[in-house]
C-alpha cells in the first residue's frame, strides 16, 4: 500500500498536467487583471480612487458565486455550456482591452472601467468553478498538489509577463484567459466521468457546511483584503513583491501535499493563522522596509491558503459525490471572497479619509488580526471541523453515540460482512471494502480511506458485485443488513 500510495504522489497523468496547465493560465490571467493592471489604470487618479475601481472587481467574485449557487439549483443549468464559455471569455477579455486602447491614449470614463471590473470578476468565479470541478473528475486524491502547483505556475507566468514591456501584458493576459478557456473545453469533453461520477444535471445537496468554518474563512479574507490594498497603494515594485511571493506559499503547498496526504485542512489554518497574526501585529510597530516584508509573508499565507482550500473542496465534493462540484462548492467559495471584498473595501475606506499608510490604517490592521484570533477561540471547535476525509463533526457525532449507545450494534454489522465474506470467498481486501460499501461509502471514499488506486477501488468493487450476483448499491446495503446469521 505505501509503495501504491508514493508512486500515485509522484506520477502525474496527461489530464493532470492538462488541469494544471490550463488553471495556472487562469491564475496567470487573474494575478494581471486583478492587481498588476490597476498599478497604472485608471491614469491620472488618485490612489483612493483607483482604490474604489477596484473594488468593483473584488465585489463581484462573491457575487457570482451567489448567482452561480442560485443557477445550480436548476438541474438544466451547466457551468461548462457553450454559452457559459463564450460569456465568461468576453467578460474576461474587456478590461485588458481598455488597458489597451489606453496604451494608444484614448480615455476611457471611469464609469466603463468599473463594469467591466464588475464583469471581470462574475467571470472570474465561473472559470474557477470550472477549473475546480475538472478537478474533482481526475484520476487522483491529491487535489491540493492540483491546486498548489496550478497557483505556482500561475504565478509564474505572471513573474515574466512583469518584466516585458507594459503595452503588451495586457495582451498577455487575453492571450492566457482565452488558452485557458480552450483548455477547459477540452479537459470538460475528455475527462473521466465513470459510473461513481455524478451526473451533471444531479442536484442533490451532498454538503452541509459546518457554523465553526465559514466566519474564520471571512476574517481570513478580511486580512488578506487588507493587505493586498497596503501593497497596492505602495506601488507596482510593491505589487510585485508581493505577487512573487505568492510562489512561495503555492509550492509549498504542492510539497506538502505529497509529504503529508492525510493532515487535516485544521492543522494547515492553524499554522497560517499563527503566521499571519504575527505578521499584522508587528506591521504598525516596524519601519516601512519591514512593513513590506511583513505584508509579503501575508500573501504568500494567503496562497497557501487559496490552494488547500480549494484542495480541500475538491476533496469533499468527490466524497460526497452525488451532485458535481459546480453545484456544490459555490457558496463555500463565497464565503472568503466575500471577506476579501469586505478588507478591500475597508481599506479603501480608510486610504480615502486618512491617507494611504497612515497611522490609522496600520492599527486597524492589527485590529482586524485581533478579530481573527477571536473568531477562531470563538468558532473552532476542540474537535476537528473538517477531517482528513472531509466528514462533517455532525455525522462523527451522530456515528459516537451509535457506538457508545449499541455496541452490538457495530459487532452484529461485522459479523454479517465477515460471514458474507467467508460464504462468498472474498478476499480480505475484499471484505474491507464490502464494510465500506455496506455502510454506504462511494469508490472516492473507499479509495481516499485506504490510500489505494481509483483503478484498484475499482477492481475490487466490480469482483465484490460480480461474486456476489448484485448490482447496485442499495441492494448489497440490504443484502448485508438481511443477511441471516447462525
Amino acid at each position: 500500500m505505501d509503495n501504491e500510495a508514493t508512486e500515485s504522489s509522484l506520477n502525474l497523468t496527461s489530464m493532470e498536467m492538462l488541469t494544471m496547465g490550463g488553471f495556472a493560465l487562469f491564475f496567470g490571467w487573474m494575478f494581471i487583471v486583478f492587481y498588476w493592471l490597476f498599478c497604472e489604470f485608471p491614469p491620472d487618479l488618485p490612489v483612493s480612487t483607483r482604490d474604489l475601481s477596484q473594488f468593483f472587481v473584488f465585489a463581484a467574485v462573491p457575487v457570482g458565486y451567489i448567482v452561480l449557487h442560485l443557477l445550480a439549483k436548476n438541474p438544466k443549468f451547466n457551468v461548462f455550456s457553450r454559452p457559459m464559455r463564450v460569456a465568461e471569455s468576453l467578460c474576461a477579455i474587456i478590461l485588458p482591452i481598455i488597458a489597451l486602447v489606453m496604451y494608444q491614449g484614448a480615455v476611457i470614463p471611469l464609469a466603463i472601467v468599473c463594469v467591466a471590473n464588475f464583469l471581470i470578476g462574475l467571470s472570474a468565479a465561473a472559470i474557477k468553478l470550472s477549473w475546480l470541478d475538472v478537478c474533482s473528475r481526475l484520476e487522483t486524491t491529491r487535489y491540493s498538489r492540483v491546486t498548489g502547483l496550478s497557483l505556482f505556475l500561475g504565478g509564474l507566468l505572471f513573474t515574466l509577463v512583469s518584466f516585458s514591456p507594459h503595452f503588451v501584458q495586457p495582451a498577455f493576459s487575453i492571450v492566457f484567459i482565452l488558452a485557458s478557456m480552450a483548455m477547459l473545453s477540452y479537459a470538460t469533453a475528455n475527462a473521466p466521468r465513470n459510473d461513481e461520477r455524478a451526473p451533471l444535471e444531479s442536484i442533490a445537496n451532498t454538503w452541509r457546511f459546518t457554523k465553526e468554518i465559514e466566519p474564520s474563512f471571512f476574517m481570513f479574507g478580511v486580512v488578506f483584503g487588507m493587505t493586498f490594498v497596503y501593497l497596492f497603494n505602495s506601488g507596482s515594485d510593491s505589487v510585485l513583491l508581493g505577487l512573487i511571493s505568492t510562489l512561495v506559499g503555492s509550492l509549498a503547498v504542492a510539497i506538502i501535499s505529497i509529504a503529508d496526504r492525510q493532515a487535516s485542512i485544521t492543522t494547515y489554518q492553524r499554522a497560517l493563522v499563527v503566521v499571519t497574526v504575527i505578521a499584522c501585529v508587528l506591521v504598525p510597530f516596524v519601519d516601512k522596509t519591514w512593513q513590506l516584508v511583513l505584508s509579503c509573508v501575508v500573501t504568500a499565507a494567503w496562497a497557501m491558503f487559496m490552494a488547500i482550500n480549494y484542495g480541500y473542496i475538491v476533496r469533499k465534493c468527490v466524497i460526497a459525490w452525488e451532485a458535481p462540484l459546480f453545484r456544490q462548492a459555490p457558496i463555500r467559495l463565497m464565503v472568503p471572497a466575500l471577506g476579501f471584498a469586505v478588507g478591500w473595501a475597508l481599506a479603501a475606506i480608510i486610504t480615502a479619509s486618512y491617507g494611504a499608510h497612515s497611522d490609522a490604517f496600520m492599527y486597524v490592521r492589527l485590529v482586524v488580526a485581533v478579530l481573527l484570533v477571536a473568531t477562531i477561540m470563538v468558532f473552532f471547535p476542540a474537535k476537528e471541523h473538517h477531517l482528513v476525509d472531509g466528514s462533517s463533526p455532525e455525522s462523527v457525532k451522530v456515528q459516537t453515540t451509535v457506538v457508545s449507545v449499541d455496541v452490538s450494534e457495530k459487532e452484529l454489522f461485522e459479523k454479517r460482512c465477515a460471514a458474507v465474506a467467508k460464504l462468498f470467498q472474498l478476499s480480505p481486501r475484499e471484505t474491507e471494502i464490502l464494510g465500506y460499501l455496506a455502510k454506504g461509502r462511494n469508490a472516492a471514499y473507499i479509495q481516499e480511506a485506504l490510500t489505494i488506486s481509483p483503478h484498484t477501488v475499482k477492481s475490487h468493487i466490480y469482483n465484490i458485485y460480480r461474486k456476489l450476483d448484485i448490482h447496485s448499491p442499495q441492494k448489497l446495503m440490504d443484502f448485508v443488513e438481511e443477511f441471516p446469521l447462525d
